[in-house]
């Protein structure tokens, strides 16, 4: 029985062979089918003007333009290094219309918050520094910039795949120019700061693009960084009609439309290379068939979806590539013709309903393969990056702000005439402008008014087509539209805007909601910190025990750090000039007594607070926890000093940690400016804290609107006490009083004095009475 289930088996076997061979017989004549088409349609293309293949296009470029390209290149920081974080935001929008001029200010605000000390401030001297440090290099590539057309060297024959790292490098050098532009706008040096910002220019007029979407993408992007650029530098009176002239020239020499279509050529050409790749790959590693056949015997069911996986696999790349490029070939060909068509219109409100424009087709492959993989995911890539807008919507918004920049040029030539601006932009043509250009969005003339002051607003309505009044978002604003957007599809409400300049009177308003808001922020921050700590204090506890009895195991004496044994770079040389002690000894906690126990408890250490201070910090860990190299612990608020020997004394203020047994240590921390690190956590001692209650961590500040808060955990459940509120010298200002039956207390004063007078910024002290009835106990501490 079993024999002859056997010869079944091979007989089934057999045929699907024989069918397999007739149905290669038939694919092969499909293949060549499909292959004679594909050549046609190549050839039918070509006849009509289509580029089809990799080889059609040619990227090199001159002696010339590659010296060129070198000095912008030699710009490029080191692999590594710590990118310039310091370039200014160039348009800090305050209120809808209104922007502030950056080079006046005392002082610059970053784009996002950055190293060291995570501030979003720097000083014009720490920003000077900063430029200067590749002053030389950024002169020739400012020189380079400013000789002649830029075009980047490139192999065209890597397709998709080719690699444009001069992207990232044009972005860094429109940035660092303009920063270097309102460096020295700000310095007063007029001849230099011109030089930078005809380099800022040039970066975004003179350069040619590859015909690949992003690098377009990109330029449009530059546009906004020189308009901004552009815009801080038209906010003085200090120009000549020659140099004005001659940015009016390079912005109207700049065509953003016109090359756009050989993008889709470029994509065509190199989607269809990908074909022709995949017939040259080898099939996925699979079995031999001898393993296929015992396979099929063994399990049919695996062996037959190895099969089909196998055939399907080999289907494609014999037939399916070649119905794919011929597709390809002709999905892009219509694609180009749409691009054709689209910068044809003359402005944005006749482009948008034209097909493509902003609903891109996607392309549909009748089989499953890598290919298709491939463009779904840049398809979704880049419909998430570009928000909606396209290609053709980001290259609308940029020839709207070089129209924008054109005419704002032109009005400070007429103002350096006239002596002022006009009372319309009729007024511009034809002495500054052949015709005053009109809005790209709608066709009808950029809107334009004049201030009360003099200044000007000069806006295009934006995308929506929608005239706002010339409103623009500010950053947080935008950003919060732009997250809405994406969940509902409602672009935000905001036009094109050359903004007035912002009153001094306003950027201190500005600034001082900006301070106010950072400060809830941080009081929010120490609010979580604050139940965080409160909730993990008895947690900490709970390790007193295991902790001590843990066997600390003394670190080697000959530890070094940056070259230096660790004992003799932090230990503090005794007047007697004994023997250094062991590094277990230094880091050993010694306690003295300085008449503020308990609610101060004082350690002093022979470790040399200078060499700490230079090198790194020393801190008390209580209750740590062993498991983690900082470890979160008690001993929350401490500090430390500088004892008159040298030593260092760490204080610890015990009144924002539960009283009771703990297991105190010290934690030394070492670093060098080039990364280099050490951490040390020496033996933990046993000490006994004595304050009555626990206070939060957010009852060491206070805020003047919020007030001041005292939160206090107590070791009992009814309790009762007295806070009195004192100035530093002792004058009393308020008392405060209450009960609590579940052992914890949050009362907050308004800071109002019993005189009257109310607390703005002053510190002040407190003293807490604590009486606990059920044991009889009273205490008397100085409180936060």
């Amino acid at each position: 029985m079993q024999t002859g289930f056997k010869k079944l088996v091979w007989i089934i076997l057999g045929g699907i062979v024989i069918l397999a061979t007739a149905s290669a017989l038939l694919e092969l004549h499909q293949v060549n089918a499909v292959e004679r088409d594909v050549a046609e349609t190549r050839q039918t293309l070509r006849q009509q003007g289509f580029k089809t293949d990799l080889a059609d296009f040619d990227f090199s470029t001159s002696a010339e333009l590659r010296a060129r390209e070198a000095a912008l290149v030699a710009t490029t920081p080191p692999r590594f290094s710590e990118p310039f974080h310091d370039h200014p935001n160039l348009m800090e929008i305050i209120g809808n219309d209104s922007a502030i001029v950056v080079w006046e200010q005392p002082s610059l605000k970053r784009q996002y918050n950055s190293r060291p000390d995570n501030s979003d401030q720097i000083t014009w001297d720490e920003f000077r520094d900063a430029l200067n440090e590749n002053r030389p290099v950024l002169d020739e590539a400012c020189e380079a910039a400013l000789s002649g057309p830029i075009r980047f060297n490139l192999d065209a024959r890597d397709g998709d795949a080719m690699r444009l790292p001069h992207l990232a490098l044009m972005k860094n050098l429109i940035q660092t120019f303009g920063s270097r532009t309102m460096l020295a706008l700000h310095d007063g040096n007029k001849g230099e700061a011109w030089t930078n910002l005809l380099a800022t220019t040039r970066l975004v007029t003179a350069w040619e693009p590859e015909p690949a979407e992003i690098s377009h993408l990109v330029r449009f992007g530059d546009v906004l960084l020189a308009f901004n650029v552009s815009w801080q530098a038209l906010q003085t009176n200090g120009w000549s009609d020659e140099q004005l002239a001659r940015l009016q020239q390079e912005w109207e020499s700049v065509d953003l439309f016109t090359n756009l279509p050989e993008t889709t050529a470029f994509k065509r050409a190199s989607t269809v290379a990908t074909c022709q790749r995949d017939r040259q790959e080898p099939l996925s590693p699979g079995v031999p068939f001898s393993d296929l056949l015992k396979e099929m015997l063994h399990s049919p069911r695996v062996g037959w979806n190895s099969l089909t996986m196998l055939w399907s696999q080999f289907r494609y790349r014999g037939y399916g590539t070649f119905m794919d490029e011929r597709a390809l070939l002709l999905f892009y060909r219509d694609r180009e013709l749409e691009l054709r068509k689209a910068v044809q219109a003359p402005t944005w409100a006749q482009m948008r309903p034209l097909p493509g424009v902003t609903n891109r087709t996607l392309f549909q492959s009748k089989y499953r393969s890598r290919l298709q993989v491939m463009l779904s995911s840049r398809a979704i890539a880049s419909a998430f990056q570009l928000q909606g807008a396209g290609l053709l919507g980001r290259a609308a918004e940029a020839e709207a702000r070089r129209r924008i920049l054109i005419t704002a040029l032109a009005l400070e030539r007429y103002r350096g005439k006239h002596g002022s601006y006009p009372n319309a932009l009729a007024g511009l043509a034809p002495e500054f402008l052949k015709m005053v250009p009109a809005d790209f969005m709608d066709g009808q003339p950029l809107r334009y008014r004049l201030a009360n002051d003099g200044h000007f607003l000069l806006y295009s309505i934006g995308l929506d087509c929608v005239d706002n009044g010339g409103k623009v978002l500010e950053r947080e604003d935008r950003m919060s539209e732009l997250r809405e957007f994406r969940a509902t599809g409602m672009a935000p409400e905001e036009d094109t805007v050359w903004p007035l300049p912002a009153s001094t009177a306003d950027v201190a308003a500005l600034r001082q909601n900006e301070k106010r808001a950072a400060e809830l922020r941080n009081l929010s921050a120490q609010d979580r910190e604050s139940d965080e700590d409160w909730r993990l204090s008895p947690l900490r506890q709970a390790r007193v025990e295991k902790l001590l009895s843990m066997n600390w195991t003394p670190e080697t004496e000959m530890e070094t750090f940056a070259g230096r044994r660790v004992v003799d770079l932090v230990g503090n040389e005794k007047p007697s000039g004994t023997n250094r002690l062991s590094l277990v000894e230094l880091m050993t906690p010694k306690q003295i007594i300085t008449g503020n126990e308990p609610e101060e408890l004082t350690f002093q250490l022979p470790v040399s607070y200078d060499a700490i201070t230079n090198t790194g910090n020393l801190a008390l860990l209580v209750d740590a926890d062993v498991r983690e190299p900082m470890g979160d612990s008690g001993g929350r608020i401490q500090d430390c000093n500088r004892a008159g020997n040298g030593d260092c004394q760490l204080v610890w203020h015990t009144i924002f940690d539960p009283p009771g047994k703990h297991a105190v240590q010290i934690q030394l921390a070492l670093s060098t400016p080039r990364g280099g690190d050490y951490l040390l956590k020496g033996p933990p001692i046993s000490l006994v804290t004595t304050n009555f209650c626990q206070f939060s961590l957010n009852s060491a500040t206070y805020d003047v609107e919020r007030g001041a808060i005292f939160r206090a955990r107590l070791p009992e459940k009814n309790g009762t006490f007295t806070i009195e509120c004192l100035t530093t010298n002792g004058t009393h200002l308020a008392t405060l009083a209450g009960s609590t039956t579940n052992g914890e207390f949050n009362v907050t004063w308004n800071l109002a004095a019993d005189d009257g007078h109310r607390l703005t910024g002053e510190t002040f002290n407190s003293v807490v009475h604590i009486t606990l009835p059920d044991s009889s106990r009273t205490q008397t501490l100085k409180g936060p």
